[in-house]
């Protein structure tokens, strides 16, 4: 996977994403696996070459759950950027070399892993083993002796809103993102890990904005500032927001300690988040999108009225298409 891989590595490798992952895809929402109850697990296993030779396996991520100082569960996430159709083969590979370990131990404990697959392309591979061999012609009496390895792959690309609902981490502002597209509208739920999920993001959707801001949002967050989607959603957003309000802002906090007037602060502020939600909206209107998704947008970045929201987009769309906007619009 490359770029994707070491970007899904670094952002799953928290204790509360992690976490948040297992609690969403196996246990349904409900809150089981603790961050708190999480530690690091091996990674890398060896296996026997065709020619003899001792090669080694990786992991993506892997954890403990722990209880009482006790291993109760390993679980593993996989990230896969394609379909692999051999990979039951791996699973059963990792997990066998998990539970081989544990013959010489006095402790022993089952082993979870889950298949995230971040791709575009359809996944049509075999979920279980019958499956993968069932162009082999197997006696009947014979098959229910094959020990059969389930593979729990997860499309994350397009996960339906239920179980989108159930994350309640960063993961939640990626899944929805990526599920979502050009509908996409930011929520106020508040990113934690800034540096995680926008390198996830950009290494997924290879829109560059995404970490171009990454120092000043930090910045803003260590100043004990929210960072929302609101200031990272897309490039036109990124534009208006921190070159239109941002701005104003300042401008209008200088005005106001020059004049001594909170009327001079305030009109400072309106006037220029006006102007970066003009621009906002020119550049919407350019690149075609719908009449909700710009109100939409004015609305929960900018933080307009619904008539305030109504009438930029009526100028706006006036302003590029020189007529007046249908009635029917």
């Amino acid at each position: 996977m490359g770029q994707k891989d070491l970007a899904a590595k670094q952002f799953e490798h928290s204790p509360e994403v992690f976490a948040d992952i297992i609690n969403a895809l196996v246990f349904e929402g409900e809150q089981v696996v603790l961050p708190k109850d999480l530690q690091p697990a091996p990674t890398e296993s060896l296996y026997p070459a065709a020619n003899g030779i001792l090669r080694n396996q990786y992991n993506d991520v892997s954890k403990y759950e722990m209880r009482n100082g006790r291993i109760v569960i390993q679980y593993t996430l996989e990230n896969q950027a394609r379909p692999d159709y051999k990979i039951l083969l791996r699973k059963a590979g990792y997990e066998g070399a998990i539970y081989r370990r544990q013959y010489e131990e006095k402790d022993t404990f089952p082993a979870i892993t889950l298949v995230l697959y971040w791709g575009n392309a359809p996944w049509h591979s075999g979920s279980d083993l019958y499956r993968f061999f069932r162009r082999k012609k197997i006696h009947r009496m014979a098959r229910k002796y094959i020990d059969n390895i389930c593979l729990h792959m997860y499309s994350m690309r397009t996960l339906p809103l239920e179980i989108r609902q159930r994350f309640q981490s960063d993961m939640r502002v990626v899944v929805d993102y990526l599920a979502e597209g050009k509908e996409y509208e930011p929520t106020e739920q508040e990113i934690v890990d800034v540096d995680g999920t926008l390198r996830m993001l950009h290494a997924l959707t290879g829109e560059t904005d995404f970490i171009k801001n990454i120092k000043g949002l930090q910045e803003r967050q260590r100043r004990g500032g929210r960072v929302t989607m609101c200031e990272v959603v897309d490039k036109f957003v990124q534009r208006g927001r921190e070159q239109g309000i941002k701005e104003g802002i300042k401008e209008g906090i200088k005005e106001g300690i020059r004049e001594g007037m909170k009327e001079g602060l305030e009109k400072g502020m309106w006037e220029e988040k006006i102007r970066g939600a003009s621009a906002f909206v020119k550049e919407s209107v350019l690149q075609k999108q719908s009449k909700e998704y710009i109100k939409g947008m004015l609305q929960t970045c900018f933080q307009l009225k619904e008539e305030e929201a109504d009438m930029l987009y009526r100028e706006g769309y006036e302003r590029e298409h020189g007529t007046k906007i249908p009635a029917f619009t």
